[in-house]
């Protein structure tokens, strides 16, 4: 169990790693003032300031540039992992199976139960 928790520790802080840093290093347009679906994919993501983790697991932080952004669970099941990453106008979702794009988080979980089969997450 212990070895289950901290994996999910380590997971959660790649995911938000990998959502914030890696875009730094693409070339990129410059930052907008709002993040919206349309900028979000080639635009400068700059570096998160801070974040703080709540008791559940969940993040919210805040970028050097005073972007607020959060990282929550969709489901408290431990067998899915899937979490909505939001900042700005932007909302997506993160998993262990990639990023899922989808318009609610009822449509997420279906596409996430989709590529790992409802029988795997459930058991």
């Amino acid at each position: 169990m212990t070895q289950t928790i901290i994996s999910r520790h380590i997971y959660t802080a790649g995911l938000i790693a990998i959502t914030l840093l890696l875009p730094i290093t693409a070339q990129a347009e410059s930052m907008p003032e709002i993040y919206s679906p349309d900028s979000f994919a080639t635009s400068y993501h700059d570096k998160p300031l801070s974040f703080e983790r709540d008791k559940d697991g969940n993040f919210s932080g805040m970028t050097e540039s005073g972007k607020t952004f959060t990282q929550v669970y969709v489901t408290a099941s431990i067998s899915v992992r899937l979490q909505k990453f939001s900042i700005d106008k932007v909302a997506f979702y993160v998993s262990d199976q990639g990023i899922i794009e989808a318009s609610s988080d009822i449509s997420a979980l279906s596409i996430y139960l989709a590529k790992v089969g409802w029988y795997e997450a459930i058991s």
